[in-house]
């Protein structure tokens, strides 16, 4: 990433294509997998095969295939013995660590960005973070989550710390899937919903300290929305001892390389 995106927002929700076709296919596979898998429309726990994968995106085997090496370069998918692949569980454990790494990388990008964000881009954005959303419509939930996502990118990027965006787009992901499979936007639309005034007002102040403070409140407080929704509905929730087990047989069940 340049230092000649300083002053434009960058969406990191798509990758940029080659212009080579094969790379090109590949690249849209990866693309429309990823987001089937931050959605949860590929569930955690599933498994598939290269022949549905085809099937189902209409692209060709190679591309398929190239997709899901590069899913499981990046833990999203785990290959199956001559069985396909199974898109990664979710845990609690899971949970925890995600969030845990936001209150790492986010606060420590707004103590850099305060004094040097664009406030009026962030409360253009801001708009649509606080009006919230119709929960059950898919266009209105996904406006939802892209405006927050667009408005702590920005942050990222006022940090001057390009490799700290970089971070933050598997890490969004992540943090998505999770809203996603917990069914947070259908039971919590009400807790959910909430603007940035705070955060805003301390990045415009220059107050670096008051920025991560309200940072690290806005993970910690959808942190525990996820996690008390989740202890209520621990079926959506594949255990860790089972997960671990799963991956331990797998890897046995592997001749060696």
């Amino acid at each position: 990433m340049s230092g000649d995106n300083d002053s434009t927002m960058l969406d990191l929700s798509t990758a940029p294509f080659p212009s080579d076709g094969d790379g090109q296919q590949r690249d849209i596979a990866f693309e429309m997998l990823r987001a089937d898998i931050v959605a949860c429309r590929l569930a955690p726990g599933t498994s598939v095969s290269e022949s549905e994968l085809t099937a189902r995106y209409a692209i060709g085997k190679a591309a398929i295939r190239a997709a899901l090496v590069r899913l499981a370069e990046r833990g999203w998918v785990r290959a199956l013995s001559r069985r396909g692949y199974v898109i990664r569980p979710m845990t609690l454990r899971d949970i925890g660590e995600i969030f845990e790494l936001r209150r790492i990388i986010e606060p420590a990008a707004a103590r850099l960005a305060a004094g040097r964000a664009d406030i009026n881009r962030l409360h253009e954005i801001d708009v649509v973070c606080s009006a919230g959303y119709v929960a059950g419509n898919a266009a209105s939930e996904a406006t939802f989550l892209q405006a927050h996502r667009q408005l702590h990118l920005a942050i990222m990027l006022a940090s001057g710390n390009h490799r700290l965006a970089e971070e933050f787009r598997p890490v969004w992901d992540a943090s998505e899937r999770v809203i996603h499979h917990t069914g947070l936007l259908r039971t919590q639309a009400a807790r959910l919903r909430h603007g940035h005034a705070t955060l805003i007002a301390r990045l415009a102040t220059g107050d670096g300290d008051a920025a991560a403070a309200a940072v690290d409140e806005e993970i910690e407080h959808t942190h525990r929305l996820i996690v008390d929704t989740a202890l209520k509905s621990p079926s959506m929730l594949v255990p860790v001892t089972a997960a671990v087990s799963g991956e331990t047989r797998e890897k046995r069940a592997s001749p060696p390389s």
